[in-house]
């Protein structure tokens, strides 16, 4: 197991948090996640989180969705939500990532509206609802020219062929152009997809992978061991170029003997019970 001083003997590698099941991930890694939300909402006034869609993140969400309950109106309001990308489909449709997170993170109704902007899967066009919704994110982050806005933290997945939101192999960094977010068509792929772009999510000051179960093992491997070269290990590159440290959130099906010198312990539940 690495110990913290050889960890940062070895600020390149990504960090490991393995738990004992997915459950277990849910559960403290949504406490974790929530406290460490309310540490930045304390220290700055807000937070800004950028929230994977698909299957994995759902349970965590509906953990994390049930600890924010329990804080103050005034602190949920310092919160902001933004999706990592999203499918052309209405934000009703099961393919949502948006109809997603509603279900799951906001379904107690403790966040306002005004939380979570989702990006229009319903627009008639690819390109301007892309423009519209990066020119949304620089005006909420008053950044201009070449400053990139900075989100507090950002989940995101781990794809079995090590796609990351909707950056798909054969995607790379220098294809955007100062692009922070990009229309996504893929041949063969019946729906369109708009994603945050490589700049915007390697500018997040704390990035989660989130890649439990079985099925996500070989990729993991191909990744941390193998160094495949894929959208994941682009946006890790340039995550440490900009002096983050992202980490994976797996659990022992995920797990593989060749990871152990990248671990570190499994985080203990903070208590996050009284925090108003």
């Amino acid at each position: 197991m690495v110990s913290r001083a050889e960890e940062q003997l070895n600020p390149s590698l990504p960090r490991l948090r393995v738990f004992p099941d997915e459950s277990a991930l849910a559960r403290e890694g949504a406490a974790l996640f929530v406290a460490r939300i309310r540490e930045r909402v304390l220290a700055q006034g807000h937070a800004s989180v950028i929230l994977a869609g698909g299957g994995s993140p759902r349970l965590l969400y509906e953990e994390a969705g049930s600890l924010f309950s329990e804080w103050p109106r005034a602190q949920l309001e310092k919160v902001f939500f933004v999706p990592g990308d999203e499918r052309m489909v209405p934000p009703d449709d099961p393919q949502s990532n948006s109809r997603m997170i509603r279900e799951t993170l906001f379904s107690g109704g403790a966040f306002p509206d005004s939380s979570f902007e989702r990006i229009r899967g319903e627009s008639p066009s690819l390109e301007e609802e892309a423009l519209r919704y990066e020119h949304l994110l620089l005006d909420r982050f008053k950044t201009t020219g070449l400053h990139v806005p900075s989100f507090d933290w950002a989940f995101l997945g781990v794809g079995e062929d090590g796609h990351t939101a909707s950056l798909f192999p054969g995607s790379d960094p220098s294809d955007e152009h100062r692009r922070l977010v990009l229309p996504v068509s893929r041949k063969g792929d019946r729906l369109p997809r708009i994603s945050l772009g490589y700049r915007l999510l390697a500018h997040a000051q704390q990035t989660v992978f989130l890649a439990p179960g079985r099925k996500k093992r070989d990729i993991l491997r191909e990744i941390l061991v193998e160094m495949k070269d894929c959208p994941v290990q682009k946006l890790l590159t340039l995550s440490f170029e900009n002096g983050h440290h992202p980490e994976f959130w797996i659990d022992r099906e995920a797990d593989d003997p060749s990871f152990s010198r990248r671990m570190l312990e499994s985080p203990v539940s903070p208590d996050v019970r009284g925090m108003r």
